[in-house]
């Protein structure tokens, strides 16, 4: 599906050799209210499920930019991060309705309204859940056009994507086989080349997770330009759903948009792991910090 791809466009980013290595984290809170999650009664996110899960940043030993609505979520961000120096946190307060994201929500709940059209509860539901999907790019975006970063690579994370209680600091780091051309992503599903917009939206096909992706910034630009042209050209059709539909569209046989940077996946042997990309990436970290036994303790063992 990658043909075309040599070799892969990118934009002059005239303060790429003065980066350090490393990633910085880009992650949003916009305050939506309470809405269910998938076709289980119980199953409603809102402010409290995320204000328990958003608690691992205070662990969490990258810099980061959160960008939010909430006047109390600025508050506990700023709090759980002050452990840590200051220049590695940057929390920006938003007007979310001044994003492109969140200007398509009349178009999009457009495209929700129609009798015929497949209901996903939020995906298909509530169009300011699937703008707050598109906006983790046009957040990235942001970030990179005002070089808000000092690091060689960017990552989209969920603010919610660390849900177990984390009471020691951790830190992620890149993969050392990732492609510095290519945008990282988990894997969830098999790759169908040949499915149709139509298919992939009405059944709610995911083939990647849009929790977390890496990049470089050279290449998430002309990622997202493509990611933003795909989403506008769908809603014209009207199709729309979140972010990890546009993604499975955009790759497939969907001629309107010529993908131009190519995604490197990362797959857990089941697939079932929604989290891996991020898991992986920590091991890389804790494998480094692994204590060796010195060589007197070999030794030892020869007696």
């Amino acid at each position: 599906m990658y043909e075309h791809l040599v070799p892969v466009p990118r934009v002059n980013i005239d303060n790429m050799e003065e980066l350090k290595d490393g990633i910085t984290f880009v992650t949003a809170y916009f305050d939506l209210g309470t809405m269910k999650k998938g076709f289980q009664n119980n199953n409603y996110q809102g402010f409290n499920t995320y204000k328990n899960w958003i608690n691992a940043y205070s662990q969490f030993n990258n810099s980061v930019i959160f960008f939010t609505d909430s006047i109390e979520m600025e508050t506990l961000f700023r709090d759980l991060r002050k452990r840590f120096p200051l220049y590695m946190t940057r929390i920006i307060k938003i007007d979310k309705n001044k994003l492109w994201s969140f200007k398509l929500a009349p178009h999009i709940k457009k495209v929700f309204a129609e009798p015929w059209y497949p209901k996903f509860p939020p995906n298909t539901i509530n169009e300011n859940y699937s703008c707050a999907m598109h906006a983790k790019y046009d957040l990235l975006e942001i970030v990179i056009n005002e070089r808000q970063y000092k690091t060689k690579h960017l990552a989209w994370i969920d603010a919610g994507y660390f849900r177990d209680k984390e009471t020691k600091v951790f830190s992620l780091e890149t993969p050392p086989d990732l492609k510095k051309d290519h945008i990282a992503f988990m894997q969830i599903d098999e790759f169908q080349e040949s499915l149709t917009p139509e298919d992939i939206i009405h059944t709610n096909m995911v083939w990647i997770a849009g929790g977390m992706f890496l990049g470089q910034p050279d290449y998430l630009l002309p990622f997202i330009s493509d990611y933003k042209s795909a989403v506008n050209s769908l809603i014209t059709k009207r199709l729309m759903g979140t972010d990890q539909q546009v993604l499975y569209i955009m790759y497939s046989n969907y001629k309107d948009i010529l993908v131009r940077v190519p995604i490197q996946t990362y797959y857990h042997k089941c697939k079932c792991d929604w989290f891996f990309l991020g898991n992986l990436c920590r091991f890389i970290w804790e494998r480094k910090q692994w204590r060796r036994p010195s060589l007197a303790y070999f030794d030892a063992m020869t007696l």
